[in-house]
């Protein structure tokens, strides 16, 4: 009877385990729009010491399609300091029925830093499935060990557009002695349910979230869902235990511990420099100086070792070896300063091209990079140490217009990089061309652009081979057919942030012969024909991170006895998204002059207000493809 008995409940657990992982099982709603339902996600953190930590992560994924292969996420990073005590996933099938067991040693093991690093004890254990059928799910389970309490794991309940999620939560608590901060954001428009224990013990659940679908122009998922960031009053980080509960103590706390005594340099160095700016009076100039000989004469590679992932290599260091990484080479460069008695602060940042500040409000760990800052009086001086390239005081698009912390012997202040508003992104163009009897278009075009533009057309050019080049305008005027390009002159301009392109062009048969003339569009190269997707009930707002201003002048010249049939009236909108006019006038008998201006302006926008944007670039596509007629002149 008592076999019998445990039979009996064996198999009941047995059925209610499959019951579980079973696709069947999950609710009918969360399978609509998704790649993949997130079951369970479940993160557990607890602080015994200033340096030591727990993290139990489990999660359980059902990948629906290929699509959602990635959902699976089934990874840890780990370094001398994380230690993994338990790693392994469980493969069920639609049904839930066990049809793998991966375990901690059958996980692919690399490096978690690129080949740009030259050291690295940073490695991520990751797995890798290829599945048999659709839909599978995935059971991932891992603890780690860590010394450094300096980074307490976010919580982002939402991390992915097509995916739903039945439940995810986020734990942590503390021993006695330390207190948790924390910062929610968006947590508003989410019913996450929490629950607290004074400053030691926070628990947040989120459960039965649908899918929601990528659309364009969406903002980052961070921006319009559930974040939660968390940190400690007191922290160990590589062997040094800090404090801090404002960004004035932390910065100090980095200042001292990571940055102070590091900007020592050989004086045969100093000298070289003194003479380089031998003459110069005006300390700006000075660093401008200064800046050039550091792109001269270092170059970046990536250091991530231990304490080296957060405090830079000695200068001296950097000064022998002539590399560095972007840690190293700001702390080299502000030494450099420093010797000529040029006031300069490490300043740290999230860099990318999607504009992420540091939360102003909330100190701790945050950056993923370094840049220079030097005060000028009421302005600020921003360089970008690792760069060969970029002109002096240019930031471009990978630290533009964020708040950053900037480190003092003060401590540390917020401070907002440089704002390249729209009109300052600026591509003008002009050209001069001429069409033949039979169509042939033959013309010079010169580029100069300015702002994120230079920074965007100098990166894609300015270090391509000539043939490739070739290709690149040809791709950009894809709307030409026929295009042959017989010269390309490029100019960079660093002191004005300017860059030039000059370009021969022709193409045969540009014009296309009708039975009523010589057909053509007026506008060959700068055509902007992208009109945004149409969504019938869009679900997310809309952001137009960067704006920019596209003005053209062109002069035509027509074929010898052909005119225009008519001249099209002029073209102006004006929208809160942005400006666009377009003119034709004739200039002499056979010479017609088309001005061109198209204005986007930057700005984030509710989802009610997408159609009147769509609208707005349906109109500036139409006007950019406005076509005339030649006819033949009568004796």
């Amino acid at each position: 009877m008592l076999l019998f008995v445990s039979l009996i409940a064996s198999t009941m657990q047995l059925f209610a385990q499959e019951k579980q992982y079973s696709y069947n099982a999950i609710p009918e709603e969360l399978l609509k729009g998704a790649n993949a339902v997130v079951r369970l996600d479940e993160t557990s953190i607890e602080v015994k010491a200033i340096d030591e930590m727990e993290v139990v992560q489990r999660r359980i994924v059902t990948v629906l399609n290929k699509e959602g292969d990635a959902a699976v996420d089934a990874y840890v990073n780990y370094d001398p300091n994380t230690k993994v005590k338990k790693l392994e996933a469980i493969v069920y099938d639609m049904n839930g029925n066990e049809i793998k067991k991966i375990k901690k040693n059958d996980f692919n093991d690399v490096s978690a830093v690129d080949g740009g690093t030259l050291y690295a004890d940073n490695r991520t254990k990751y797995l890798r499935y290829t599945p048999i059928a659709y839909p599978y799910t995935v059971k991932f389970e891992c603890i780690t060990e860590k010394i450094n309490t300096a980074f307490i794991p976010s919580w982002i309940p939402i991390d992915s557009y097509s995916q739903s999620y039945e439940k995810t939560s986020y734990s942590i608590k503390v021993t006695e002695g330390f207190n948790i901060r924390t910062k929610e954001k968006n947590f508003e428009y989410f019913d996450i349910q929490r629950k607290t224990e004074g400053q030691s013990s926070f628990h947040y659940e989120l459960k039965n979230v649908p899918s929601s679908k990528y659309e364009s122009y969406s903002p980052s998922i961070l921006r319009i869902h559930p974040y939660l960031l968390v940190a400690l009053d007191k922290f160990h980080l590589e062997g040094v235990d800090g404090s801090a509960v404002s960004w004035e103590e932390f910065g100090r706390w980095r200042y001292e511990d990571m940055i102070k005594g590091r900007d020592l340099l050989p004086e045969s160095t100093k000298t070289e420099v003194e003479q380089l700016v031998q003459g110069i009076e005006d300390p700006i100039a000075k660093a401008k100086k200064i800046y050039e000989y550091v792109q001269d004469n270092t170059r970046y590679i990536s250091v991530q070792l231990g304490i080296g992932g957060w405090s830079p290599i000695e200068a001296e260091e950097v000064d022998r070896v002539k590399y560095g990484d972007c840690k190293g080479l700001t702390n080299y460069t502000k030494a450099l300063l420093a010797s000529q008695g040029i006031e300069s602060y490490y300043t740290v940042l999230y860099a990318g091209n999607y504009q992420r500040s540091i939360e102003s409000d909330f100190a701790s760990m945050q950056s993923n990079h370094v840049i220079l800052n030097i005060p000028n009086g009421d302005e600020n001086i921003w360089l970008e140490c690792t760069s060969q390239v970029l002109p002096f005081n240019f930031l471009g698009d990978f630290t533009d217009n964020r708040d950053v912390l900037v480190l003092t012997p003060e401590g540390g202040k917020v401070k907002h990089t440089h704002v390249y508003l729209d009109e300052d992104n600026s591509l003008k163009t002009v050209a001069e061309y001429s069409l033949s009897k039979d169509g042939k278009l033959t013309g010079d075009v010169i580029m100069t652009s300015r702002g994120i533009q230079y920074n965007d057309r100098f990166s894609q050019i300015g270090g391509l081979s000539e043939e490739k080049q070739q290709k690149y305008y040809k791709e950009y005027w894809d709307n030409i057919n026929n295009l042959e390009v017989s010269e390309i002159n490029l100019l960079n301009i660093k002191d004005l942030v300017t860059y030039m392109e000059t370009v021969n062009v022709s193409a045969e048969n540009y014009a296309t012969a009708t039975s009523e003339g010589l057909l053509f569009q007026l506008n060959p190269f700068n055509v902007n024909d992208h009109v945004p997707k149409r969504y019938r009930n869009r679900k997310q707002p809309f952001e137009i991170l960067r704006g920019y201003l596209d003005t053209d002048e062109y002069t035509i010249t027509l074929p010898q006895g052909y005119k225009p049939s008519s001249l099209p009236a002029p073209i102006k909108l004006s929208t809160k998204y942005g400006d666009y006019e377009v003119s034709l006038q004739k200039v002499e008998d056979n010479t017609l002059k088309y001005t061109r201006k198209f204005l986007l302006k930057h700005g984030f926008y509710p989802k009610e207000e997408y159609n009147a944007y769509r609208n707005f670039r349906r109109k500036v596509a139409k006007g950019d493809k406005l076509k005339i007629i030649l006819v033949k002149q009568q004796p």
